[in-house]
């Protein structure tokens, strides 16, 4: 049977048109969607996957080395593309490479839809050993290891990373996006059968190694903090303990312990209790050295002067039918030495006297209920409630007087002293020196807020006189250094639970400044819970006097000459 003419037409022409669609579509595809299908044809034949850059590293001001990282590898399984059949043969292979059971890795294939790590931090002699078992949805890439090679020194300060190399406190966490910098992207090509390839990694995106921090601490005066706390808590029984060295100018941290701490390498040998910061996470009531803003307030309403003699008799004073004892019958005594013997009932009568609009402000001009801003993760803000809407009890200023109804951290009392010891100046708190780049070039550098007057310098003078006093003759004898100006203030907190307060749990604080170094050095010791004894005399003040022997001799300061100003 023959084709009529115009079928055969019919035909040829239908042929035609038909090679032509397909000319053009040939023609689309590879001039002008070429760059489409390829990308869609490597995304098929490829998985991305983030590679952690190289993570920046945490020195002290001179340079000391607390946190860095080190090169290792990272085993990595894909159970869609491994065999089902070879998933238990690859768990027993696994296991002595990687360090775990062959029925936690088989659970771990098992349960896991597609790209996971099965291991990180091992030694990249690990890589040789999985490229040869010749796994399919297998293999090996580079990863760092976090490393701490001070072990527990300024560890609360530090942090630690996680599994996942993301910071987990401490400037770790603080500065984790400047520290972490940007993963790479590596494309793991597959072939034919979607199983990835051995030759088949690519760097489809560099990464940004992490920048360089640099702290204000001072390694020599962390660690003088460091032992000298961890001496006093062992000789006290102390539950644990703070000390805060800050600048009083500056604001800069040269030294913040925590103790207990621990050892960020080895976090599952410590309690958690032990990763937390006490300095800046822990609040107690200060006790006596809340009476130094207590004379300050007083001073600024002008209800007394520096020369002004403070009705302390009757050993205690009735306030709202409760009367509230003083630990000594003082009789009438000099503004001065109402701080030097820590006068519970001088300083009630100063808060009585004292306006409560005035005794409030002054309490928030120093920073109290409210965070430092200090680079540091979990910041309290401390426990304060602010005069007005009925929060105030008639017992309030009262209390307020004795270093109760407020609470406070070592960091926050740190910066309160700090405005006696500069003359009136709020500074910042800052842990943070520099950050510079992997070619040491400076990225950013600390720049201080500007400080903010919150006293006049007259009233800062008058008072930080007073604390020198304190040290000279008061409660504060065990603080001192022969030949060296000290000012500071003892404070003995009872410990409130559930709502009341518990015999046999207290806190011993003692903050204080170097008046004859300039910038002046302020410092602030604080044990919790000390057994043996836990008067802040016999506890925190000799602990300061070691500390502060120590400090002015690493920094060469020269002894007052007798009968010298």
């Amino acid at each position: 049977m023959s084709l009529q003419p115009a079928r055969l037409r019919l035909v040829v022409y239908a042929l035609v048109l038909g090679f032509g669609v397909e000319v053009v579509r040939l023609a689309q595809v590879q001039l002008f969607q070429h760059q489409l299908w390829l990308a869609e044809a490597e995304r098929q034949q490829g998985t991305l996957v983030p590679v952690d850059s190289p993570r920046g590293t945490i020195r002290t001001r001179e340079g000391l080395l607390l946190a860095g990282s080190v090169e290792k590898v990272a085993v990595y399984v894909n159970p869609k593309r491994l065999p089902r059949d070879k998933w238990s043969w690859a768990a027993e292979q696994l296991a002595p490479i990687v360090g775990q059971s062959p029925q936690d890795i088989l659970e771990q294939i098992q349960r896991r839809p597609g790209f996971f790590y099965l291991a990180r931090g091992l030694d990249p002699q690990v890589a040789e050993r999985v490229a040869r078992l010749h796994l399919r949805g297998v293999g090996t890439l580079p990863a760092e290891q976090r490393v701490y090679p001070m072990g527990t020194f300024a560890a609360p300060v530090l942090g630690f990373v996680n599994v996942e190399g993301q910071g987990q406190g401490g400037i770790e966490a603080a500065c984790n996006q400047l520290l972490a910098g940007e993963p790479a992207l590596v494309r793991l090509s597959r072939d034919g059968k979607r199983i990835p390839t051995k030759l088949g990694q690519r760097t489809e995106k560099p990464g940004r190694p992490g920048f360089h921090v640099v702290l204000t601490l001072d390694a020599r005066v962390q660690w003088i903090l460091e032992e000298e706390l961890s001496r006093t808590l062992g000789q006290v029984r102390g539950k644990g303990g703070s000390a805060v060295a800050l600048n009083a100018t500056t604001g800069e941290i040269l030294g913040l312990a925590s103790l207990p701490a621990f050892d960020p390498q080895q976090l599952a040998r410590y309690p958690r209790e032990h990763w937390r910061n006490r300095a800046v996470e822990t609040v107690l009531e200060p006790g006596s050295t809340f009476k130094p803003f207590v004379v300050a307030a007083a001073l600024q309403a002008g209800v007394v002067h520096p020369e002004s003699l403070v009705d302390c008799s009757g050993g205690g004073v009735e306030v709202a039918g409760v009367f509230m004892r003083d630990h000594g019958r003082f009789g009438t005594l000099p503004l001065a030495q109402v701080l030097s013997f820590s006068s519970n009932a001088g300083a009630i009568r100063l808060a009585l006297r004292t306006p409560g609009e005035v005794l409030d402000q002054t309490i928030r001009a120093f920073g109290f209920g409210q965070t430092t801003g200090v680079e540091l993760p979990a910041e309290s803000p401390g426990l304060y409630r602010p005069r007005g809407q009925g929060s105030w009890s008639a017992l309030t200023p009262a209390g307020l007087a004795l270093g109760q109804e407020i609470s406070v951290t070592a960091v926050q009392l740190a910066r309160a002293y700090a405005v006696f010891a500069n003359g009136g100046l709020l500074v910042r708190p800052t842990l943070i020196r520099s950050v510079h780049d992997t070619q040491g070039q400076t990225v950013a550098t600390h720049a201080p807020k500007p400080p903010q007057r919150v006293l006049p310098q007259e009233v800062a003078e008058a008072v930080s006189h007073m604390l020198e006093q304190v040290v000279e003759q008061g409660t504060g004898k065990a603080a001192r250094v022969a030949g060296f100006r000290l000012a500071g203030k003892t404070g003995t907190a009872q410990k409130a639970v559930d709502g009341s307060y518990r015999h046999g749990r207290h806190a011993a604080w003692f903050a204080g400044f170097f008046p004859q170094l300039q910038p002046s050095l302020v410092l602030v010791v604080c044990v919790d819970e000390p057994e043996a004894t836990f008067w802040a005399s016999e506890v925190a003040a000799p602990a300061f006097g070691r500390m502060a022997r120590r400090l002015l001799q690493l920094w060469g300061a020269t002894p007052r000459v007798e009968g010298q100003a």
